[in-house]
Formats: C-alpha cells, sequence, structure tokens
C-alpha cells in the first residue's frame, strides 16, 4: 500500500482533504473464506453501511478514558454513530481499498488517559460477546500511520468468556515510524501493565478472544493531539 502523505497531514481535517472518504453503503456480504495459514480479523472491506465492522461483522468502536473527569481524553471520527466510531478513509484515490481513521487529543495535569478503537472479531450473538481461539497464530500484523505520539498499543481482550478480568489485559505496545507501515506483534510477547490486580495467561486469552484495542495513551501526560489510521489486523503464523 502507498504511504500517506507526509508531515502536513496531522489531523482528521487535512487527511479528509487529501484522501477520499468512503460514504456509500456496501451490501452486506457472506463471510470471507480464510485461509488455515491466517485470520483476517478486520480489514474493514466488508460493512452494511457506512460504519466500520470486523471482516465478519464484528462491532467497531471508539473509546476514551482519562484520571480526571474535568480533563477528558477526546476523539473525532464517524459524524453521528452511536455508539462512537471511526470514519473511513482511502489511503490515495485510486486505491480501491479502505482504513480507518480518527483524530485524539489526551490532555495535560492526567497521570494517564487514553483513546483507542475496539474491534469486535465476530458479531454479538443474543447481545454478547463471541470468542475466537487465536492461539495457534505465532503473530498479529497490522498497518498504522500516527502522528502526535510516537507509540501505540495492542490490546487482547476476552470478555463474558469466564475470564475474570475488568481491565489491564495482555498488551504489546511499540514504536510507530514515519508513513503508513505494516507492524507484527508476536503473540509470545504479550504481557499485562504492572498496574493489573489480576493476572491472566496471555495464551488463555487468545483461546476466547472477543476484541482487539488499538489504542494511544500516555503516563504523566502533557497534551497531545493527533491522527491514527489503522487497517488489515491479520493473525499468522
Amino acid at each position: 500500500m502507498p504511504a500517506l502523505p507526509g508531515k502536513s497531514v496531522f489531523h482528521m481535517r487535512s487527511i479528509i482533504q487529501t484522501l477520499v472518504i468512503c460514504c456509500l453503503a456496501f451490501a452486506a456480504r457472506s463471510e470471507p473464506a480464510q485461509d488455515s495459514a491466517k485470520l483476517v480479523y478486520a480489514d474493514f472491506e466488508t460493512a452494511p453501511d457506512t460504519r466500520p465492522v470486523s471482516s465478519r461483522g464484528g462491532l467497531v468502536q471508539l473509546y476514551s478514558y482519562q484520571e480526571r473527569a474535568t480533563f477528558p481524553s477526546r476523539f473525532k471520527g464517524l459524524a453521528s454513530a452511536n455508539p462512537p466510531a471511526p470514519e473511513f478513509v482511502r489511503l490515495s484515490k485510486d486505491d480501491p481499498n479502505r482504513a480507518i481513521a480518527f483524530d485524539y487529543e489526551l490532555q495535560g495535569t492526567n497521570d494517564y488517559a487514553g483513546v483507542g478503537v475496539q474491534v469486535h472479531g465476530r458479531a454479538d450473538q443474543d447481545g454478547k460477546p463471541v470468542a475466537d481461539d487465536v492461539s495457534g497464530y505465532k503473530f498479529l500484523t497490522l498497518q498504522v500511520y500516527l502522528t502526535g505520539l510516537s507509540s501505540i498499543t495492542v490490546e487482547f481482550v476476552s470478555h463474558g468468556q469466564g475470564i475474570e478480568i475488568s481491565n489491564g489485559s495482555p498488551r504489546m505496545s511499540f514504536k510507530v515510524s514515519s508513513g503508513f507501515n505494516t507492524y507484527k506483534v508476536p503473540l509470545n510477547s504479550l504481557a499485562q501493565p504492572s498496574w493489573a490486580d489480576v493476572q491472566v495467561k496471555a495464551r488463555d486469552v487468545l483461546k476466547k478472544l472477543t476484541s482487539i484495542n488499538v489504542l494511544v495513551s500516555c503516563n504523566q501526560c502533557t497534551t497531545s493531539k493527533g491522527t491514527v489510521v489503522i487497517d488489515n489486523l491479520v493473525f499468522q503464523n
């Protein structure tokens, strides 16, 4: 995939000026066939309407958190979406592939804060998350473009599957270089943050995975703002 425009693109408004926003409704398609050597968790090409979903129809939503409610984290994505969602973007005018994007702002005076996107692997059934067993894969690859901060975190979550943990799920953070690039997350390197109250085995979470969070965050925060573009979350060996 071609790289996004250079350093002049720092906010969603600038990206909208240079990328083509996908505003057309797409007919729902059947679940794509998966290669046994990989699982396309989310490529954002299958969507019943203008709201992004994962490759098998799972909810995609934005979220935020902060230490102090008086200094809230902020995001901007798809207008009027409920729950909040990122926007579709195309990487260039002639590129048929789509990605998702959102703006973020983390405010200073917080000991911690973050903004992220949560991607459910499958559509809920009877109001409950549906799990995937991805413990047989070695890596998660994803494409990321980031301005503002220099690193991003990928968190692996299991809800409603008997793993009793409300936060502090296994994760990995890594530096993001300039441009739109592919990154590889080794699944045997996942670890919980030091502040996690409940300890779980990463492999147990991967056996019952319900969603992946991709987020920007800070500790002892100074005010930071920028744009995140994400595409092609794929499990593979």
